[in-house]
């Protein structure tokens, strides 16, 4: 049996692949840098940027 290329394989066919294979990580894995990738949401940040947005968000000091 041929091994699916899960670069080459659309996002959406490759998440109900692994839904069907839990245990292939390699599929898993080509799965999350894709979808990281993707992503728009990354904002790296140092830890007292997070800490302002943290203390900004919920009013508290962060400890």
């Amino acid at each position: 049996m041929t091994e699916p290329n899960f670069q080459q394989m659309p996002l959406e066919q490759l998440r109900v692949y692994i839904l069907e294979h839990r245990n292939d990580d390699e599929a898993f894995h080509v799965y999350i840098d894709r979808r990281r990738a993707q992503s728009s949401n990354h904002v790296p940040m140092t830890i007292e940027e997070a800490e302002a947005e943290l203390q900004r968000r919920f009013g508290q000091q962060a400890s």
